[in-house]
């Protein structure tokens, strides 16, 4: 399994004018996003970064390969780590670009940036690595069952997503014996759409 990275692509570009003079190469590389004004901050510490109503391209939004409620999302979870699936399962949690574009702005570490873009990335990520390969490692190739699901420490609303935390899901083996899963991270709902933020490396 690859592990998910933070991946900056560089090109390097070349090209002559004439046989007397060249050009030097340059590195082209992606530019970082531009982060929405803060017009306020909450009583909470969250940036409030858009105006009220929401502009209709921030309503728009969709994650790509998002799920369209919690429980399609287990499902398809659990479907794919029955077939090891790594790849379907990556999908299921936020790319980078979600992260980077949409929701890093409205955490309260954005303001002033506590924790620079680059490394807030590169911890979620390396720890949803870690926790994606525990899950692998204890329920991988196996039948599991849905039996039900819950967030043991609720739902906590920025301004235009919400984060459903702590999940714990619910599960039977063939056997019938009954597990929780605890690997499986917070949902994230943005619009009618639903992914995970992360697996979880730890309980």
């Amino acid at each position: 399994m690859k592990p998910i990275t933070l991946i900056l692509c560089v090109v390097l570009v070349a090209s002559c004018q004439s046989k007397k003079e060249e050009k030097p190469s340059q590195k082209v590389v992606a530019a970082k996003p531009v982060p929405p004004p803060v017009l306020k901050v909450a009583d909470d510490g969250k940036p409030i970064r858009y105006p009220e109503p929401l502009p209709d391209s921030v309503k728009a939004r969709k994650f790509q390969d998002g799920y369209d409620s919690i429980n399609s999302l287990i499902f398809a979870v659990l479907d794919a780590l029955e077939k090891k699936d790594t790849t379907r399962l990556v999908r299921a949690m936020i790319s980078q670009k979600e992260f980077s574009n949409w929701l890093w702005w409205e955490f309260p570490a954005s303001i002033p940036e506590n924790a620079p873009l680059d490394f807030a990335w590169d911890n979620l990520a390396r720890k949803a690595d870690r926790g994606l390969r525990w899950l692998l490692s204890d329920y991988g190739g196996q039948k599991l069952r849905y039996v039900s699901h819950r967030f043991e420490e609720g739902e906590d609303k920025y301004q235009t997503f919400k984060v459903h935390s702590k999940t714990r899901v619910v599960v039977k083996d063939s056997l019938g014996n009954e597990h929780t899963l605890t690997q499986i991270g917070s949902v994230v709902e943005m619009n009618g759409s639903f992914k995970l933020m992360s697996y979880r490396d730890r309980d």
